[in-house]
């Protein structure tokens, strides 16, 4: 990209300005530090790279694979820390095999059989290491709403919940759940993640249906900081919320 952005005679402000975005962000995907969002790429592409960034970027990623989706993986994997808020699902590490099905199949029902296996493989996979490992240590905050959700029915979701009563109950993880309808929640931006390297470094992840965004920027990452600080104190705490999800697995077994 800075080749291409060389070879028009532009400046990193210069392009930026052309593609709606900022020298900063354009420094950051140059240097590899952030990757840039499907709009992003398709001005850069359309501004200094005649299709050639496109092409590359399949080249790179496999089939249109989000890279971000394997370095946040990673990221996580190799963390000293994690502090992590989610509305919706409860994260990909924490998943058993059922329930990863069942997330896989409800938000891509396009995947073929091969690629269904592979999805939920990977998320088995990393699941089986977050719990055998002794490291990252996890504060996690859900929002009271996902204990209702029942992702592939009754029997998926209590297996789900065992499981996280189980980590949780073995120190694995700090859990604490979110009034859903407390009014000053500050989880209305959505599922995001703070991670702390083993070098002391940080970054912050946030994410949506169709891509995620790894934040290296200090201001950046203390402003997600103070999100979990608010979510933290606002939630009840980790025996409390323990008990709630006791709670759904015996809602859940007095209904089957």
């Amino acid at each position: 990209m800075a080749r291409l952005r060389t070879e028009a005679e532009l400046t990193q402000t210069a392009l930026a300005n052309r593609v709606q975005s900022s020298k900063s962000q354009i420094s950051d995907v140059e240097r590899g530090k952030a990757p840039p969002s499907p709009r992003l790429r398709k001005a850069l592409d359309e501004s200094i790279g005649f299709g050639r960034l496109s092409r590359l970027w399949e080249d790179l990623t496999g089939s249109n694979r989000a890279p971000w989706l394997s370095e946040i993986a990673s990221a996580i994997q190799d963390a000293q820390a994690v502090w992590e808020y989610q509305a919706l699902a409860f994260p990909g590490y924490l998943q058993t095999e059922a329930y990863a099905r069942a997330i896989v199949l409800a938000s891509a029902p396009w995947l073929s059989p091969d690629e269904l296996a592979t999805s939920v493989g990977e998320r088995v996979t990393r699941a089986k290491h977050f719990s055998e490992a002794l490291r990252p240590l996890l504060w996690l905050v859900l929002d009271q709403s996902l204990l209702g959700r029942r992702y592939g029915g009754v029997d998926v979701t209590r297996e789900q919940l065992e499981y996280l009563i189980e980590l949780s109950e073995r120190g694995r993880i700090t859990l604490q759940i979110m009034p859903s309808d407390h009014p000053k929640h500050p989880g209305n931006a959505g599922s995001f993640r703070v991670i702390t390297m083993k070098d002391s470094t940080e970054l912050a992840y946030v994410e949506s249906a169709e891509e995620g965004r790894i934040l290296t920027s200090s201001t950046a990452v203390a402003q997600r900081r103070m999100l979990v600080g608010s979510l933290q104190g606002l939630a009840w705490e980790p025996e409390a919320s323990l008990r709630m999800v006791r709670d759904e697995v015996k809602r859940l077994d007095s209904a089957s």
